[in-house]
């Protein structure tokens, strides 16, 4: 199987392929009456469950049409196989690995997935009963697909489950770990991890089970500092696209990246992996994927349908867990406003009083008193500046209220104000047609931009221009401060990557120009054709 979406693989006709074999098991029809059976030989061969005789060492001796279409093998392809061999039991309740069994530790009936070339991963229910035919130990064995029903069921079940978790309001962590849980307890999955990473590609947070020491093996992903293009079909996964890996455990095992947090799952009998984004509005911010053991099938379509659904509960808890962050940012940057600020401002107020009482009086304001309600004045004014520009980053509310440009004009007085470096942005006094979430992707890039400076440059001044023109977006950030070698090595780029992948997110290219000693220029691109898309949405170049 390639690496795109999971195919599911063809069913074996029911009938035998081939030439019959000889003897008196030639034909369904001929095994059934072989065994003494004339009588119910008919009924049999037309049932619509699954019927089986296995002997006592557990190989099958006659499976009926409707067992062979189920396993999808034929009954020449059956007889001699070992029905353990076929079906894979799940689930807690399970009988002995091996035969002979006793019939009093036979849990029936249990579920089984099917194995096999027939079609991966369907689930079926086997009943078993001990006989004895010509005076040796048989077993009887009813085997009943569910098909989609059952998958239906489960996917119930697994929302009505993860949905509660999400009423419930856990951390994202218990809420991610329970969802894991779901998809090992619903399949034969026997592991499952739910990652997000932040911005800057770090782990923010997961949530897992199955794992044979999950905190180790958290260790081990945030120790690397592993991304999901460095994952096995991670590239795959960064599309927006799900994607089984049949050899997850090589691939992750040889991976520098990964090796690490492979060793963590050595004692894990695993070797394929299903994974699947967590995505919102096109933006792709974590994984689903489920850890599979050696011998079953790959999963079908039921199954990867089930592994999205979980994947899509996963991404909601996360997305409103960074709302109500969202939410919470709102209500400190109005209590800020409301409160502290209001209360600097006054002290301000109080301390320019205080000067003019002093000029009034005939004081001299150079002495000590006047040189302490001078600090008294400038301490409260930077830190005016201070908390303004905290709750511009808390809640940049002039981006959603008045638009890009005036957005980075307020960041720009607050820099000025607070820093000593003079800012100045220029642009269309009209609002620009962004939608929401470029503009918000543009800001960023821009005010990281400006913190760059702030941080680095030693620059005396920095301009933002924003044009728009000829169907083309363009923000450029200058400055007259050292520059630096853009070749060279940085430790600390996140900033300059965060940037990047912002322009990249919305189609708009982005380039830096800087040498030493002559300032640096950001620029970012953005075609008008780009734009428009964005505005819908889309976002598939995330």
């Amino acid at each position: 199987m390639g690496r795109g979406a999971v195919d599911e693989q063809p069913v074996p006709a029911s009938r035998d392929e081939g030439p019959l074999p000889s003897g008196p098991l030639a034909t369904p029809l001929a095994d059934a009456a072989a065994l003494g059976l004339p009588v119910l030989a008919a009924a049999l061969v037309g049932a619509e469950d699954g019927l089986a005789v296995v002997d006592a060492g557990g190989r099958f001796v006659y499976a009926n049409p409707a067992a062979c279409r189920l396993l999808g093998r034929s009954s020449g392809e059956l007889r001699g196989r070992g029905l353990l061999d076929t079906l894979t039991v799940v689930g807690a309740e399970q009988p002995p690995g091996r035969f002979p069994w006793d019939p009093e530790d036979v849990p029936t009936p249990f579920r089984c997935a099917v194995g096999g070339p027939g079609p991966g991963g369907r689930e079926v229910t086997c009943s078993v009963s001990a006989t004895d035919i010509d005076g040796a130990r048989h077993w009887l064995a009813s085997l009943r697909d569910h098909g989609t029903g059952l998958a239906v069921d489960r996917t119930a079940v697994a929302l009505a489950q993860t949905t509660a978790q999400l009423v419930a309001a856990g951390t994202v962590e218990e809420i991610l770990r329970g969802i894991a849980r779901h998809a090992v307890d619903s399949t034969v999955a026997i592991a499952c991890g739910i990652v997000v990473i932040s911005e800057d590609h770090k782990l923010a947070v997961a949530g897992g089970y199955g794992f044979p020491n999950r905190a180790r093996s958290m260790s081990a992903w945030t120790a690397s500092s592993v991304t999901l293009d460095e994952m096995p079909g991670g590239s795959h996964v960064l599309t927006g696209k799900p994607i089984f890996v049949r050899d997850a455990r090589s691939a992750m095992g040889a991976a520098p990246a990964t090796k690490a947090f492979a060793a963590t799952m050595e004692s894990l009998d695993w070797q394929g992996s299903y994974y699947a984004p967590l995505s919102w509005e096109g933006e792709v911010f974590g994984v689903f994927g489920v850890h599979r053991p050696p011998g079953v099938a790959d999963p079908d379509a039921e199954e990867c349908a089930f592994y999205n659904v979980l994947a899509d509960q996963a991404a909601v808890a996360v997305t409103n867990a960074r709302l109500a962050a969202s939410m919470e940012r709102t209500r400190l940057a109005r209590e800020l406003h409301d409160s502290i600020s209001q209360a600097l401002f006054s002290m301000t107020m109080h301390a320019r009083a205080a000067q003019l009482a002093m000029t009034k009086a005939g004081l001299d304001d150079t002495g000590p008193l006047g040189r302490s309600v001078a600090q008294l004045a400038e301490l409260t004014r930077g830190t005016l500046a201070e908390m303004r520009a905290l709750i511009f980053e808390l809640r940049p509310g002039a981006l959603a209220e008045e638009g890009l440009v005036s957005a980075l004009s307020k960041q720009g007085a607050a820099l000025t104000a607070r820093e000593q470096v003079a800012v100045t942005v220029d642009g269309p006094e009209r609002r620009l047609d962004l939608g929401a979430g470029v503009e918000e992707h543009l800001y960023r890039i821009a005010s990281e931009a400006l913190n760059n400076v702030v941080k680095h440059a030693r620059a005396d001044r920095a301009t933002v221009r924003v044009t728009a023109e000829g169907g083309t977006l363009r923000i450029v950030v200058s400055d007259d401060g050292t520059g630096f070698d853009p070749a060279a090595e940085h430790s600390g780029s996140i900033g300059l990557s965060t940037m990047t992948e912002r322009a990249q997110a919305i189609g708009a290219q982005f380039a830096v120009t800087s040498a030493r000693g002559s300032g640096t220029v950001v620029t970012v691109t953005l075609p008008h054709s780009r734009r428009d898309h964005m505005e819908e949405g889309t976002d598939d170049a995330r």
